[in-house]
């Protein structure tokens, strides 16, 4: 029996981001080429380097990498039968690509802009280091295999369950109009999230004491980035250690119960449907407010709770208590909207 294959989406701008490493890395070499020392900071120490790597093995060898990376994720195009495959080899591709051209920029350019290797100065060239790892995630974002596929994965999961559970697929019938007016419901996170948004906070608080305690002696661009870093990070943490989902005749609003910010407020219009169903966070792209290609999910644990097909194609979901009555309930309002 033949297998379907998943399709590629935006396959011009997935071709364009797998090859671009390859001439970034050629561009920036060739007009530096006669600029370039014998030896090029490679390893740094906070901001000056404290390991080097000769240029006639560095430069090859940044080269080979992001050509090895472009042939690996090409490869993985072609393998569309084979989702997961494809999804692995453009990972690992893509990702050791666009990692090397981040370390080659953030070592031959500073290297090149100093006097001599020993005086290199990584500064915000560290910046555009970590963009390209990010960038190496994109290709995978918005080639769309991932949304089908875990779909795929989640809808054979619950044909095995109810197969498992002799459960017949059931008439279509009107949902029963539920009296609540609102549904609302909160769950709380695992006994780690907690722990790890005390940690940061109390990372926080204590590089905020050295900083006034010992002004002189701290390196003063770490601690404010670090600072800054906690100072957002806490709350995000913190706030979605409890969630509360609240369902009107309006829109199905997911907020923190903590701290009352909004992360996902879906309008009925918006829905094509809606299910209750036990929540995978290796599903749904892991554990917390996660995001991935074609769509979002708040998952704190693997429980019960609603998954989303919005109008958009894309999909979303949530983990929360009584996920059952608050399907019904959507589905209810969706029934007489199309009446």
């Amino acid at each position: 029996m033949a297998v379907a294959g998943h399709t590629v989406k935006n396959r011009l701008w997935v071709y364009v981001l797998l090859i671009l490493p390859v001439f970034v890395v050629l561009g920036i070499y060739i007009p530096l080429a006669d600029q370039l020392p014998e030896v090029i900071a490679t390893h740094w120490s906070s901001t000056y380097p404290d390991g080097f790597t000769r240029t006639e093995l560095f430069v090859p060898t940044c080269i080979g990498l992001s050509i090895l990376g472009t042939i690996i994720s090409l490869i993985s195009v072609a393998q569309h039968r084979k989702p997961a495959l494809l999804l692995t080899l453009m990972f690992i591709g893509s990702l050791l690509s666009w990692t090397t051209v981040g370390v080659f920029i953030g070592s031959a350019v500073p290297t090149v802009l100093a006097e001599s290797p020993e005086t290199a100065v990584i500064g915000y060239w560290i910046i555009p280091t970590v963009a390209c790892t990010l960038v190496a995630l994109t290709p995978l974002w918005i080639c769309g295999v991932y949304q089908t596929y875990s779909k795929q994965l989640q809808d054979q999961r619950q044909a095995r369950i109810a197969a498992g559970q002799s459960l017949a697929v059931p008439p279509s019938q009107a949902p029963e109009i539920l009296e609540d007016s609102e549904f609302s419901e909160t769950m709380k996170g695992p006994w780690w999230l907690w722990a790890l948004g005390l940690i940061i906070a109390v990372t926080g608080v204590y590089v905020f004491v050295e900083m006034l305690v010992q002004p002189d002696s701290i390196n003063w661009t770490s601690a404010v980035i670090g600072l800054a870093t906690c100072f957002i990070v806490t709350p995000l943490v913190l706030g979605l250690c409890m969630i509360r989902v609240t369902i009107t005749d309006q829109r199905t609003r997911v907020s923190s119960a903590i701290l009352g910010f909004p992360l996902r407020t879906i309008s009925l219009d918006d829905i094509q449907s809606v299910t209750h169903a036990e929540i995978n966070p290796m599903a749904w792209g892991g554990w917390g407010w996660r995001f991935f290609p074609g769509g979002s999910a708040v998952v704190l644990r693997r429980a019960e709770g609603l998954a989303f097909e919005l109008k958009n194609s894309s999909r979303f979901a949530v983990t929360i208590p009584h996920a059952q009555r608050g399907a019904e309930k959507l589905n209810t309002l969706l029934s007489q909207r199309e009446t």
